[in-house]
């Protein structure tokens, strides 16, 4: 008796530890990576940005447009059959927020709320955030807004704020410029710029102020510093013109978000910093990505089989196409051109080598509000004429679990202005209309 219980027990045990490992086997297998449930459905734009309402029929275009034909080089990887998707979250934009901001570029006047966002300016400069339903653009730059001369590198510009050693920017009175070169030959030659930082120390500077201001949020970033500038030279007539080298006038330093080492396409803040470095402009979009699942992918085959065929999903705008589709035997909208493809337009061959994962912004709708999602994409490497090409971005999402449509930002509601005050009387009398 006492054994047949034992026995008993014991296969319970055998059983249960069974299915444990059943379970836990499952769970494993179906983890984070793959998801156990389907993803909640997604609203993207017909195009990753400033999407068309005509681009979503593959119309034919309003003007003539050089045929491409691709061609497959090589035999295409398989890039998984899942990946991430990320929601852009913005911040609730407070009086604050924007007091951090205006402290780090030095701009001495007051948050104000607007009609678009929020504004700070001064003499010197301008900051503003644009708050769109679901979004934040920041941006900055010298002069007050519909100031004369108040554009970037004018002669009769503000000065703008100056980026010391450690980063902080600060202003003072303007420096003296620099003297104008000896000009050979009776030929007049603008003055050299002075004190433009290199690009190791513009990428120090602009880091620092971005951290300061708190939008890099500890994610990755790639940074990239192209130059700005150039000479204009006058020569005399008949005389010579002398060969003279550009001169760097501003270095801008462009931060690329990277996710799983991956640089995203579409999210990006740029500083450029010019002479005495000073700050000259700021701009980019404010948020943070955060998980939203895992998505399954269509193949690069049949993505590839799409881009042959003209129904890819690119994550920009593509050419204007007219409201109809003629080849469907539609007639053409009133009013809209019917311009013809011209038969003479030499077709160009595209020849893609291979593939890789990306991951690109995108413009997306949510329960009545715009959002940005970043999405994964295909990145097809191509050659043009026996040249590298720049790759060609699409979308890599299975259409399973999309649905395209036209997110159109809601307007945030203006605020409150004080009534007008009543236009005092001038001792009773009126003035009499002129004709």
């Amino acid at each position: 008796m006492s054994r047949a219980r034992c026995w008993g027990i014991s296969t319970a045990a055998v059983v249960a530890l069974v299915a444990a490992a059943c379970g836990s086997a499952a769970q494993s297998g179906h983890g984070p990576s793959t998801g156990t449930t389907a993803p909640s459905r997604l609203e993207l734009a017909f195009a990753g940005r400033e999407a068309t309402a005509s681009a979503q029929e593959g119309a034919p275009a309003i003007f003539p447009v050089r045929p491409t034909e691709y061609v497959l080089d090589a035999t295409l990887p398989d890039l998984g059959a899942r990946a991430p998707v990320r929601r852009m979250d913005a911040p609730e934009v407070e009086a604050a927020d924007v007091q951090r901001f205006a402290s780090a570029l030095d701009v001495a006047g007051d948050p104000v709320r607007n009609a678009t966002g929020w504004e700070v300016h001064d003499a010197d400069a301008t900051l503003s955030f644009i708050v769109s339903d679901g979004r934040v653009s920041v941006s900055y730059s010298p002069g007050v807004t519909n100031a004369v001369g108040g554009s970037p590198g004018s002669a009769g510009g503000a000065t703008t704020g100056n980026a010391a050693s450690d980063g902080s920017v600060t202003k003072g009175a303007p420096s003296e410029p620099a003297p104008v070169r000896p000009a050979p030959n009776g030929v007049s030659q603008p003055r050299a710029p002075v004190d433009v930082p290199g690009a190791d120390a513009a990428r120090t500077i602009a880091r620092e102020l971005l951290d300061r201001v708190g939008v890099l949020a500890g994610q990755k970033w790639s940074t990239d510093v192209s130059d700005s500038g150039g000479v204009a030279v006058a020569c005399v007539v008949g005389a010579p013109c002398p060969t003279v080298p550009p001169e760097v006038s501003a270095r801008t330093v462009t931060f690329s978000l990277v996710l799983d080492g991956t640089r995203v396409d579409g999210v990006d803040w740029s500083v450029t910093i010019g002479e005495h470095r000073r700050i000259e402009s700021v701009n980019g979009e404010w948020a943070t990505p955060a998980p939203r699942g895992n998505y399954p992918l269509r193949s690069t085959t049949d993505v590839f089989a799409d881009l042959q065929h003209g129904k890819a999903r690119f994550t920009g705008p593509q050419p204007m196409t007219a409201l109809s589709d003629s080849r469907a035997g539609d007639a053409p909208a009133t009013g809209a051109p019917s311009i013809e493809p011209s038969p003479t337009v030499p077709a160009v061959t595209v020849h893609v080598t291979g593939v890789s994962l990306g991951i690109a912004r995108w413009d997306a709708y949510a329960e009545g509000h715009t959002i940005i999602d970043l999405v994964p994409t295909y990145r097809f490497h191509t050659r043009v004429e026996g040249r590298a090409s720049s790759d060609i971005v699409v979308l890599a999402l299975d259409p399973g679990v999309v649905t395209f449509t036209n997110p159109v930002a809601k307007s945030k509601p203006l605020p409150a202005q004080p009534a007008p005050s009543p236009v005092p009387a001038s001792g009773g009398a009126e003035s009499t209309p002129t004709s």
